[in-house]
């Protein structure tokens, strides 16, 4: 019962102890100092994003007032005996709140736009050349205006500002898989350190376990003693050379992930992982591999240059439609007035420039080049990354192999060296024989680890290849 206990303690510790890949990637992406810089690059982007779309999609409002005056005047020479203006002294005061809306998914433009201006004119008539008669006209107007314009051809001078808007939405999601690309970076630069720490740790528990069967050795003659104990001393130097490369390994890691409980723990990989295999690798690579968005990003941002510069080439012609609401009233030199007006008005405006505007013309043709060469570093790429990707699937599949043969050798060395162990106690066999026997079993076990590590490489390779080494509980979208 005590050691049904004392062994449920000791697989406790153990597990608590050992530290899982999908918790060390965990470990790894909560670092946030590492990809401080990467962030605030997505921080620029996002901002100049908020800044481009306010500006040009907000409602913009604008507050206007005015002030004039003016004085007419007329030398007239006339046998007519008609009055006629002579003087006219004109003061004006005008205010204006106009609103505007510019959308998004679309070129067109709807305002508002609400005047309120009091003319104040004071008249002098003469008939001949003596004063007629003077009066004041006053009047009052308030004018509320809708109108809505919509480019049918070229569209107007905000075309760039909203072709600045679409760019910078591509720039962000492009810097969003930057920020991702870097993560994905340091954490497969992370888990190469992690899988050597499993080598060394996996190493140096076989380094123990084989030191530990030479000295439950007793010897069955006196000059064995010299030979167990060069063995012993042998194992020791093993053992010491790979703690020094383990130490220095775990030190980088604490330094790295400033993890001080790392100096405690062991790694758990599970050595049963196998890579996924696509049905589709070349459509799994186009929808998830970021160097292959990346560079469809800049073919759409191409794309949003050739179309800005395509409908500049084009003719002027503009739709409007406007309702307009005049309130008035005022008087004339013999009566008062109040009245109240509806206009509506449809226009369509049509303007060509003569000639052609050949800046334009060449960048239309530079971007088609552009797109063109993005096309070819697409194909390219997409190559590269399927040929490598199907090789490492290859190489993958013969090292699986390659550990299950290693598993089966594992067995027989096993066997042989209990074997030894069996003859060694009858003194059928001399102590060498044991040793060798220890030696091979420690040596084999040895080039499992070597050739497993190699798989997980190799695995870590295949699954960076793909961009499926970050979670996608990692993404920027999280933060």
């Amino acid at each position: 019962m005590r050691n049904n206990f004392c062994a449920f303690l000791l697989l406790f510790a153990i597990n608590a102890l050992a530290l899982t890949e999908q918790e060390f990637i965990e470990k790894v992406i909560s670092q946030d100092t590492n990809f401080e810089k990467d962030q605030i690059y997505v921080t620029i982007k996002q901002m100049e994003l908020e800044t481009s779309r306010a500006s040009y999609s907000n409602w913009a409002t604008a507050l206007t007032a005015s002030l004039s005056s003016s004085y007419y005047d007329i030398e007239k020479d006339t046998t007519s005996k008609k009055a006629y203006e002579k003087h006219r002294l004109k003061d004006t005061q005008e205010i204006s709140v106009g609103i505007k809306k510019r959308f998004l998914s679309n070129p067109s433009s709807l305002t508002f736009k609400a005047t309120h201006s009091i003319p104040d004119t004071d008249i002098t008539r003469y008939k001949q050349d003596k004063i007629s008669n003077e009066y004041n006209v006053t009047t009052s107007d308030n004018t509320y205006k809708v109108s809505y314009k919509y480019p049918l051809l070229q569209h107007d001078g905000n075309a760039l500002s909203l072709k600045t808007y679409r760019r910078d939405v591509l720039d962000l999601e492009r810097e969003m898989l930057d920020f991702s690309d870097a993560q994905e970076k340091f954490l497969v630069g992370r888990l190469k350190q992690y899988i050597a720490w499993n080598f060394h740790q996996k190493n140096a528990d076989i380094y123990r376990d084989y030191k530990s069967r030479l000295q439950a050795i007793k010897v069955n003659e006196a000059t064995d003693e010299s030979k167990l104990n060069t063995a012993i001393l042998l194992a020791n130097q093993d053992i010491l050379s790979n703690d020094s490369k383990l130490q220095s390994l775990k030190k980088v890691l604490v330094s790295m992930l400033n993890d001080s409980s790392l100096w405690t723990k062991s790694p758990n990989i599970d050595i049963n992982k196998h890579p996924e295999i696509m049905p589709n690798l070349t459509q799994y690579l186009q929808k998830n591999v970021r160097n292959l968005l990346k560079i469809e990003i800049d073919k759409r941002l191409k794309k949003i240059d050739l179309e800005y510069h395509n409908n500049q080439s084009l003719y002027q012609l503009d739709f409007n439609i406007s309702a307009e609401v005049n309130n008035n009233k005022g008087n004339t030199m013999t009566t008062d007035y109040k009245s109240t007006s509806v206009l509506y008005t449809t226009r369509l405006n049509f303007s060509m420039p003569i000639g052609t505007d050949i800046n334009n013309k060449k960048n239309i043709r530079i971007t088609h080049l552009n797109l063109r060469k993005l096309d070819i570093d697409y194909n390219n790429k997409l190559k590269d990354i399927f040929s490598d990707a199907q090789a490492l699937i290859v190489e993958l599949h013969l090292a699986k192999k390659s550990l299950n043969e290693y598993q089966k050798l594992i067995t027989n060395v096993n066997d042989e060296s209990n074997l030894a162990h069996t003859s060694y106690l009858n003194k059928s066999v001399p102590i060498t024989t044991l040793i060798d026997a220890y030696q091979e079993k420690c040596d084999v076990e040895l080039d499992y680890i070597k050739a497993l590590t190699s798989y997980q490489k190799s695995l870590l390779k295949y699954n960076d290849k793909l961009d499926k080494v970050l979670p996608k509980s990692a993404s920027l979208h999280s933060y």
